[in-house]
């Protein structure tokens, strides 16, 4: 069942390929004049450009062929639809991370642990004082000498 799918998914991909070639070089041919050999050279080299190629067939789909433009659309820009759709979802899946990891901790209420949650562990000195703790930690800063 998977091979079927594979073979029907690169069926596909070849016909959509071959409709935005044939229509790349009938729009270099109703832009530039050029015969149908050198613009079939031309669209190949534009294939190589990400958006050139797709807007040169886009031109030629609407204009030559006369198509409807939100097909021509999807027909040539699918990839483009495809990758906003993954940044998008992409975002929105790191918004809801940053929300449920970082957002308790800057939020008013207090954090309330799950009961999947680890509970730090940390020993408290009773007999320390508040001077002798921060005696320890300061640091003497030397002034530079000029």
């Amino acid at each position: 069942m998977p091979f079927k799918r594979i073979s029907l998914f690169v069926f596909f991909y070849i016909v959509i390929t071959a409709l935005q070639y044939l229509a790349s070089i009938d729009g270099l041919i109703h832009i530039l004049g050029l015969h149908w050999i050198f613009a079939g050279f031309a669209a190949i080299l534009l294939f190589l450009v990400p958006a050139l190629g797709p807007a040169t067939g886009f031109y030629g789909a609407i204009v030559v062929w006369k198509w409807p433009i939100i097909p021509v659309l999807f027909l040539f820009f699918w990839p483009y639809f495809v990758y906003g759709a993954l940044v998008l979802f992409g975002s929105a899946r790191l918004l809801m991370y940053w929300k449920n990891t970082i957002w308790p901790f800057y939020s008013g209420k207090r954090f309330r642990f799950r009961k999947d949650d680890i509970e730090p562990e940390f020993n408290v000195k009773e007999n320390a004082s508040t001077d002798q703790t921060i005696e320890a930690h300061a640091i003497e800063y030397k002034k530079p000498e000029e």
